[in-house]
């Protein structure tokens, strides 16, 4: 189901609304930011993914241990 552009449009510049008012705040310092993300990420009750490599190998070596149906 397509949206219509303007339903998009709206939504990216609100994306780029909060962003940039994020950046601004943190005086478009990177570390800055990423330390805030992270604390938010330590106090956030949402199941996040872990993306590192270590993590991606266990998932692996899980799916390769599990018997075939």
């Amino acid at each position: 189901m397509n949206k219509p552009a303007t339903v998009d449009d709206e939504i990216l510049r609100e994306v780029w609304r909060v962003r940039d008012a994020f950046a601004k705040r943190h005086r478009y310092n990177l570390d800055s930011m990423v330390e805030e993300l992270r604390q938010m990420e330590r106090q956030s009750s949402n199941k996040l993914v872990d993306r590192s490599a270590e993590t991606i190998q266990k998932v692996r070596r899980r799916k390769r241990q599990r018997p075939k149906r």
